[in-house]
């Protein structure tokens, strides 16, 4: 139990970087300059670790997951259910459920980190 909350706060960023590469990616070996930007960002957050910028991540993660919740609700409103609904369903919560779990862990992460240093100053 010890490992996992020693590795997982550090696995957050890492996953960012991931999934900001990935949803720039396009074949055969291409990628969006914007997403290259986004995780230049993300490894200057992993160097420096500024509280203030990791809670500003953590928050637009946190709301673009709620956008992309509301349509993953909207495009199952207007198709009828059937099997590809269920997986589009099943795929897109189970993404939605971790990248707000990932957000939630940096949010923690990055107010603990900002307590304990108001605390070190006093």
């Amino acid at each position: 139990m010890e490992k996992i909350k020693l590795i997982l706060p550090k696995l957050t960023e890492y996953y960012l970087i991931v999934l900001v590469l990935l949803s720039g990616y396009t074949p055969p070996f291409l990628f969006n300059p914007l997403s290259i930007g986004i995780a230049a960002v993300l490894i200057l957050q992993i160097i420096f670790k500024n509280k203030i910028t990791g809670l500003l991540i953590a928050g637009l993660f946190a709301v673009i997951n709620l956008y992309m919740t509301f349509a993953l609700i909207s495009e199952l409103s207007v198709t009828s259910f059937s099997i590809k609904a269920r997986n589009l369903l099943l795929g897109g919560l189970s993404l939605i459920i971790l990248n707000f779990v990932v957000a939630g862990i940096m949010i923690y992460k990055y107010s603990y980190l900002m307590k304990e240093k108001s605390h070190g100053f006093c």
